[in-house]
């Protein structure tokens, strides 16, 4: 073996104690699944909790709404003295006073109205937090494939970075052989350089990817977990009219808007019976001149000068706002779910096309490392075919990731997760 050789050898060992398990000699926690990570960001995630604690909100209104009003009790007493020029003495039997009850009283269905409306704003509350929780599944799920991608990334560069140092290896004893040039030898160098660089520049994107993902989690920063492959590409199971249909009828936004349209028509009755005046029911009794009375009232107000016509009127448009924006949301998310469709039809041709192209990379790097060890192809040759094993699988890695991506889009459209055919399922 000759000295250069060695001096290759012992620099690769020396290089693989310090480069290669920097990421590696992190504590690892164990495996992190998306499924897990779902779940851990359900618990953790600071939105979801603050969306939780909403739709409570709306359920203690709720509750709210369906009690009656507080009754009102007024007291008077009164004790007048025996003789105001006399002494300061009071006579008991003078004592005179009244006692009385009020209790409002919300009549001509407002406050079945008023219940309903409640129960729609916790419905639509709910349907927020659905919302928001496919939003924040989508982030999750994107994210997480991003920093698998890192993780796959780092895979790929200590591969290059092996085979940037064969290839120096292999021009290293051609240069003693005197079969290659000084340039020759050189650019292997400078190749095998810029892998080591590109190691170290996949883990750090690595670890921030990571990190975001922590923080979407609802965890701390830097806590260290290997991540579940799940960049395997599945076909999607329905075709676009089914995903359409899916989306009308379950997605979150479109269905907080028909909720909407509902309680508005509910505030719009409620407008057209406040002319119809409340009732406050009362009850007394009081003592004068030693003789004790009691009785029963009734009062309510007489719609002259304020009969709510305004009220009406705005609680009629804003009805027919709702609708307006109900039908342009049906189409908006039409379009959203044809977009997240195609692109994700699109995308997955895409990862075929790049397995196939894989394989032929792979038999391309087996032929022309042959090639060049036995003097059939130059250098530059070599060179190229070794970038362009390279470049076509740092592509399926991307495109698997950017079909996660897609694949996200597409259940945040449609309003649920979705299924894969059989066939595809591994």
């Amino acid at each position: 073996m000759s000295r250069h050789i060695l001096i290759s050898f012992f620099t690769f060992i020396f290089l693989s104690q310090f480069l290669i398990p920097s990421v590696r000699a992190e504590e690892i926690e164990g495996t992190l699944s998306i499924e897990k990570a779902l779940s851990i960001a359900w618990q953790n995630n600071p939105e979801v909790l603050e969306a939780r604690k909403k739709v409570e909100i709306q359920q203690a209104h709720y509750r709210q709404t369906r009690k009656l009003a507080n009754p009102e009790i007024e007291f008077e007493v009164n004790k007048l003295r025996k003789d105001f020029t006399g002494e300061n003495e009071y006579d008991k039997r003078a004592l005179e006073g009244e006692g009385r009850v009020n209790q409002p009283l919300e009549l001509w269905g407002k406050k079945g109205l008023k219940i309903g409306i409640a129960k729609d704003e916790v419905v639509q509350s709910e349907l927020e937090y659905k919302k928001l929780w496919l939003d924040v599944s989508r982030q999750i799920k994107e994210q997480y494939a991003q920093t698998l991608l890192g993780q796959k990334s780092i895979e790929l560069a200590e591969e290059n970075l092996n085979i940037a140092r064969r290839l120096l290896d292999q021009v290293q004893v051609r240069f003693n052989t005197g079969k290659a040039r000084n340039h020759e030898l050189a650019r292997a160098k400078l190749e095998a350089a810029k892998a080591r660089n590109s190691l170290l520049k996949v883990e750090n994107d690595f670890r921030i990817a990571l990190g975001k993902l922590n923080i979407l989690l609802g965890r701390k920063m830097n806590e260290a977990v290997k991540l579940q492959d799940s960049l395997t590409p599945q076909a999607i199971a329905k075709t676009l009219e089914e995903y359409l249909a899916i989306a009308l009828s379950q997605n979150a936004e479109i269905l907080s808007q028909q909720q909407e349209v509902i309680k508005r028509d509910k505030e719009l009755k409620l407008a057209k019976r406040q002319k119809l005046p409340d009732v406050t029911v009362s009850a007394f009794a009081n003592r004068e001149d030693e003789l004790y009375n009691a009785g029963a009232g009734i009062a309510f107000e007489l719609p002259f000068w304020h009969q709510f016509q305004g009220d009406v009127k705005a609680a009629y448009l804003e009805k027919e706002t709702a609708g307006i924006h109900l039908e342009a949301l049906n189409r908006m998310v039409e379009l959203q779910v044809y977009e997240a469709f195609q692109n994700v039809t699109l995308t997955f041709q895409t990862v075929h096309n790049l397995e196939d192209s894989i394989r032929e990379a792979n038999e391309l790097l087996r032929i022309i490392t042959i090639e060049y060890d036995e003097g059939e192809a130059p250098f530059l040759t070599y060179l190229e075919g070794i970038a362009s094993y390279q470049k076509t699988k740092q592509e399926y890695l991307e495109a698997l990731t950017d079909y996660s991506h897609k694949l996200a889009d597409l259940e945040q459209s449609i309003g649920k997760t979705q299924e894969f055919s059989e066939e595809k399922k591994k």
